[in-house]
């Protein structure tokens, strides 16, 4: 497995955007109105390949892809992208990254016994010493273009597939 591209100036990276997201996160007249935080357009393939040199593929699986799946079988493997009725937004997959205790994938909590799972934190790793700003752009631009909206079809009372 590649190591995860860090200069220098990498740990100094994060207090700036985090800085620079709370203060447009602020910019708007009631904070009601905010609803997603919008990062620059990133590199999908550039993604595609910091979302393996991190090595997510050993939890994840991304949806219509050709990555070649390496390492143990993790169970549940959880799904990232395919046909959702609501796609993830970029303030969501921001956050599933920066702050992957924020929310956890159902996927996940159903493997665990019904005890666990009001104490469960995530297994994923904490990247924010690592992860530069572009892999993180890079990253959700490759993810968010995975995701497919799909509305369910209306028939009478009830939605059909």
């Amino acid at each position: 497995m590649n190591k995860p591209r860090v200069d220098a100036a990498g740990s100094r990276r994060w207090p700036m955007l985090l800085t620079a997201m709370a203060l447009l996160v602020g910019c708007g007249d009631r904070a009601e109105e905010v609803r997603g935080f919008v990062l620059p357009e990133g590199d999908i393939d550039a993604g595609k390949s910091s979302f393996a040199d991190y090595g997510c593929l050993s939890c994840h699986v991304v949806a219509d892809t050709d990555i070649e799946y390496l390492g143990e079988d993790v169970v549940p493997r959880i799904q990232l992208g395919g046909e959702v009725r609501k796609v993830k937004s970029y303030g969501d997959l921001l956050t599933s990254i920066v702050n992957p205790n924020h929310t956890l994938a159902n996927q996940y909590l159903k493997s665990l016994p019904q005890e666990d799972r009001k104490k469960a934190s995530s297994p994923m790793p904490d990247f924010n010493e690592q992860l530069t700003v572009a892999d993180l752009i890079d990253m959700i631009e490759f993810l968010h273009s995975r995701y497919e909206e799909t509305v369910p079809e209306y028939v009478g009372r009830r939605y059909v597939r």
